[in-house]
């Protein structure tokens, strides 16, 4: 699967916030946006999942593409556990269920954080529960908007190679303010400033 960015223009208020932005991305490939805070990587995002509409330019993506995403914020159910914020996006509430949500998780959380309400955790726990979310949810592509926030750098490096593991036919496209992130997701640097 390939999408191809076109020309890609956004302005606010006058502002231009994407100009003339063209790239190609595949399947089975990591990318990371790289630019300073306002350069429009969440635009970027934005555009692509139907949020916002570009001024001029376009996404040419099949039109049966299946997007999920992490945002800035985590969007999590804060009463519902992280077996229940995954389990929710799916039909059905079998045991089997329950069981392949844990073992998703069990990877990304500790053991003993699964069956707590998310209110209850630290910031960098709902960052992987959000995360885990959305390794879990059937998808061609998962956009990440800046997932690593929170997180020490030896949580960041395992919750990338689990990303690497579930992800190998994908599309991911993660922003980042890091360059490091990109050689330790042996992703392909964008940048959009």
């Amino acid at each position: 699967m390939e999408l191809n960015v076109a020309h890609l223009n956004l302005s606010f208020q006058g502002l231009k916030v994407l100009s003339d932005v063209n790239f190609s991305l595949h399947s089975g490939s990591v990318y990371c946006l790289m630019g300073p805070s306002g350069s429009g990587k969440t635009s970027f995002f934005k555009i692509l999942l139907g949020i916002l509409e570009a001024d001029s330019g376009l996404i040419e993506a099949p039109s049966d593409l299946k997007i999920v995403a992490v945002f800035q914020e985590d969007r999590l159910c804060e009463e519902f556990s992280p077996i229940e914020n995954l389990t929710m996006t799916v039909p059905g509430h079998s045991k089997e269920l329950q069981k392949r949500a844990r073992e998703v998780l069990l990877n990304l959380l500790p053991r003993e954080s699964l069956t707590r309400p998310v209110s209850t955790l630290s910031g960098g726990m709902k960052r992987r529960v959000a995360i885990g979310r959305a390794l879990w949810v059937p998808s061609d592509v998962i956009v990440m908007d800046e997932p690593f926030t929170g997180l020490d750098h030896e949580t960041k490096k395992n919750v990338m190679s689990y990303i690497k593991e579930c992800t190998k036919d994908k599309l991911v496209i993660i922003s980042t303010h890091q360059s490091e992130d990109a050689s330790l997701l042996n992703g392909t640097l964008i940048s959009l400033s």
